[in-house]
């Protein structure tokens, strides 16, 4: 596949910029903190049920498919009147290229040290599925999240509702905006980065701000389609489960 071509600067400032003045308008640092709240503790009950379903030990490639699903909790996305437990239910039954999950667990097992980049706050919940997947097959697992509110987007707050720091290490990016700008990011935040051997990227706005990058680890990023614009990129129809590998130092997938 040719490049994206993503103005990763543009596409994350702008949407960002734009959250940073409603917050300055409202006086409300982080307008999302209850749905955030809501969406964690729905994950919760829903994982505990899930678990109990799938029982405790849960393969690497199920794992990854509840992980994948999580991805549809979005209230910063979703133009339906559907609620999210209807949308991550149907996200459950939908397809996913078997050779894709492969290819995903193979990379897992032959990396030492890998970056896992959140997304939003409830489908934290059932990241931890995957992390601890992850970790089962032995590299070490750094997760990481926003450094402050953004739209609906996993703060640390929301990693330690859900859990997620009593199972791995879990830093933020150092800023606040939907995406990863690099430059912007945490020292902290930038040496994991280029120490890793593998990064798991969760959502459209992580890909959008990292697919161009080609100073980067092999990555795979994991979404549901939610818009058009990545609809076209991606040749695929909103609301199906998108599993890309982009390989370090290049821009193609």
């Amino acid at each position: 596949m040719n490049d994206m071509n993503f103005d990763q600067v543009n596409h994350v400032k702008l949407g960002s910029d734009v959250h940073r003045i409603v917050k300055e308008s409202t006086g409300n640092s982080d307008p999302y903190r209850e749905l955030k709240r809501l969406s964690n503790s729905m994950a919760l009950e829903w994982l505990s049920k899930l678990e109990k379903e799938l029982s405790n030990n849960l393969p690497f490639m199920a794992a990854l498919s509840v992980a994948a699903a999580g991805n549809m909790i979005d209230y910063g996305a979703m133009k339906t009147h559907e609620t999210p437990r209807t949308l991550f239910d149907k996200a459950l039954k939908g397809k996913i290229d078997s050779r894709k999950l492969e290819e995903t667990k193979q990379l897992v097992k032959e990396s030492r040290q890998v970056l896992y980049l959140c997304d939003n706050a409830g489908e934290i919940a059932f990241d931890k599925l995957l992390v601890s997947a992850v970790r089962s097959l032995g590299p070490e697992v750094t997760v990481a999240v926003r450094g402050g509110p953004i739209m609906n987007d996993a703060t640390l707050e929301d990693a330690y509702e859900v859990g997620m720091t009593r199972l791995a290490k879990t830093i933020s990016t150092g800023t606040a905006v939907c995406g990863i700008l690099l430059d912007e990011s945490s020292p902290e935040f930038q040496d994991t980065f280029h120490r890793s051997d593998l990064i798991i990227s969760k959502g459209q706005g992580n890909l959008e701000s990292l697919v161009n990058i080609r100073a980067k680890p092999i990555t795979t990023y994991i979404l549901k389609v939610k818009c058009n614009l990545i609809a076209n990129h991606l040749k695929s129809e909103i609301g199906s489960t998108k599993i890309l590998f982009q390989r370090a130092n290049s821009t193609n997938f």
